[in-house]
């Protein structure tokens, strides 16, 4: 959408500075910190080669990611573009000074002029759709307001508690896959490898969760509500049963070693084992629940979601010809509704049907739907409150900072490793290694496989209140007025005239055209919101009406203002310009000069009055 500048601003401020504050300082830090691992490189390099390529690629990757963190937040700080065409329309806009605009967010608008008809008449808000899906309906009979939110919130409260409920799901299959090794179904050497090897997979699932929940959290056009529908719970139960005696029978053809002999290489040399990570897992749930919830919560006490209008239904006879009527209409009275003299939104145009039909008469009909400019909304108690919306985004760049140290962590644990494998086996010139080394290099390689899972977690975490974060900042409501208007009627004509006497030197003839007019006028205050970014297409998002309450007021004031347009309006065509009149008065008393006068002594001279009503009896037979 273009840029349309104009003196007279909307007053929308930029309502990401906060954020962007905070992203900056994230930024900065995680710059800093790469700084420091890349001056360590040169006298690394002269002593422990593999620490120094390790110290660079930390210290690249770190610099990377500060730059990316620092040039977001920048970037939210930066100057807020808004132009008098946003935000985006409601329906396809048919004004015709709004066409380039109308061509730009024709793929962006959520609703079409059917539906907007359909939720005045009906008093009904198509937003409010049903949630798709088992985990879906739980969550909103748990949370009965949730259904009241924009789809934005509802898909971020879905993702939410999709993540909760799977690793609830993902822990119960766990503790069933537990109860079958340990009591011997699944074989003997099931009860040593089943476990763990389980416990990783279990893992990798969980965190694509949650990278995948992260992805899904977003304000770009995102006004379709996602399914969730959570773990089949018999087929996991199945599943968890059936998988580890299948695993556990293959091992025992397999591995020709005995139970005894496994048991003491496993003690030996010790497995990877999830539990740590699964409780890592667990408490960032909780951070991020932690820092999510509690603006979700907030935003649905301040749900409005009333489908109330007001409506004038009447009947009127009136002189008027029906096409004044559109006329007055359209260019006073909805033109008056102007907000800083933007035009409104047409969503159905005013195209009034004349029928005209023999002896002057006809019937006529119209309707047109259209809404106001949407003015910023004062109520800042609708939406998340400023604490609530702080809370994801600091949390979020502590998720952030930590994940990156975690990651530093899980780099050295690695070096570490490799330079105990280089220096055992003489440079990797041989085979040998001691048993020791051996063993240390595999906790090494334990350990970081730890922290790698680790990075992951924070890093999810980070992105998914970031998200949400930018999601609360991002919500902007906006409130204007849809009209809808049809009139029917019928008219007839008949005409009068003025100035009809033998002595009148001037005359107006007029048809008078006589309607029945039938409106029905229904007028709505919405409530609508839109989810914005930053850069170009800053508020093109689809708006959502969130609520429709009774503007009584506005109404009165319409039907006020047309009401005096048909009372002031003049029947008789008469003259207004003093030139004219002066005119008239001229020809006036030439006339009276030169009209015979009456005298008695003649007796062949008819009186004044004879002569009138000669006159009338020469017309009559005219006509």
């Amino acid at each position: 959408m273009a840029y349309d500048f104009g003196s007279q601003t909307l007053g929308i401020k930029n309502p990401f500075k906060t954020e962007g504050r905070f992203r900056s300082v994230t930024g900065a830090l995680l710059l800093a910190s790469g700084i420091w691992p890349l001056l360590l490189v040169a006298d690394a390099l002269q002593t422990t080669p593999v620490f120094a390529y390790t110290y660079a690629i930390l210290g690249f990757v770190l610099v990377a990611a500060g730059a990316r963190h620092l040039g977001i937040g920048l970037f939210q700080l930066f100057r807020y573009f808004v132009g008098r065409s946003v935000p985006t329309s409601l329906a396809y806009n048919k004004a015709k000074s709004e066409q380039e605009t109308a061509q730009h967010e024709k793929h962006t608008v959520h609703y079409s002029d059917e539906q907007l008809h359909s939720m005045l008449m009906g008093r009904k808000n198509t937003t409010f759709e049903e949630p798709k899906g088992w985990v879906a309906r739980l969550l909103h009979s748990l949370l009965p307001n949730l259904t009241f939110l924009p789809h934005p919130l509802r898909n971020l409260a879905q993702e939410l508690g999709g993540l909760v409920l799977s690793f609830i799901a993902a822990l119960l299959a766990f503790c069933i896959v537990s109860f079958v090794v340990a009591t011997g179904l699944a074989g003997e050497k099931a009860q040593l490898l089943v476990m763990p090897v389980l416990s990783l997979f279990l893992l990798i699932y969980l965190v694509r969760l949650w990278y995948s929940a992260g992805s899904a959290i977003h304000n770009r056009h995102n006004t379709q509500l996602h399914k969730a529908s959570g773990l089949s719970v018999s087929g996991l139960i199945v599943m968890s049963i059936l998988v580890p005696v299948f695993v556990g029978f293959g091992l025992d053809a397999v591995i020709q070693v005995s139970t005894r002999e496994l048991a003491g290489w496993i003690e030996k040399y010790s497995l990877f084992s999830g539990w740590t990570n699964l409780g890592i897992l667990a408490l960032a749930m909780i951070i991020v629940s932690a820092g999510i919830l509690p603006g979700l919560l907030s935003r649905m006490r301040g749900v409005t979601p009333q489908t109330e209008v007001s409506e004038f239904r009447e009947n009127l006879q009136e002189s008027v010809h029906p096409n004044e009527i559109f006329i007055n209409l359209e260019n006073i009275v909805l033109a008056n509704r102007r907000y800083k003299e933007i035009p409104n939104r047409i969503y159905r145009e005013l195209d009034p049907k004349l029928k005209e039909q023999a002896d002057g008469k006809g019937s006529f009909d119209g309707e047109m739907l259209i809404e106001t400019q949407p003015v910023l909304a004062e109520d800042a108690n609708a939406g998340v409150s400023a604490k609530h919306k702080l809370l994801p985004t600091l949390t979020a760049q502590l998720c952030v900072l930590l994940g990156y140290l975690v990651f530093a962590l899980m780099a050295l644990k690695l070096a570490e490793a490799i330079s105990v494998l280089q220096v055992s086996t003489n440079g990797f010139s041989t085979n040998r290694i001691t048993e020791a080394n051996f063993i240390r290099v595999l906790d090494l390689f334990s350990g970081a496989l730890v922290l790698f899972f680790t990075w992951l977690t924070f890093a999810a975490a980070g992105k998914i209140l970031n998200n949400a974060s930018h999601l609360y900042w991002g919500e902007l409501q906006f409130e204007s007025m849809l009209m809808f208007m049809k009139t029917e009627g019928t008219f007839n004509e008949s005409r009068f005239s003025t100035g009809m006497s033998i002595h009148d030197s001037t005359r107006s003839e007029n048809t008078l055209v006589r309607s029945s007019i039938t409106p029905w006028i229904i007028v709505s205050k919405i409530k609508s919101s839109v989810f914005a970014t930053s850069g170009a297409s800053n508020l093109e998002s689809p708006r959502l009406v969130m609520g429709m309450t009774r503007h009584d007021s506005e109404l009165n004031a319409i039907v006020g203002e047309i009401r005096q347009f048909l009372q002031q309006r003049e029947n008789i065509a008469s003259i207004t310009n003093e030139a004219d009149l002066q005119s008239a008065g001229v020809i006036h008393q030439v006339n009276q000069q030169t009209r015979a006068t009456v005298s008695g002594d003649d007796p062949h001279k008819i009186t004044l009055k004879e002569q009138e009503e000669a006159a009338g009896f020469l017309r009559s037979n005219e006509q």
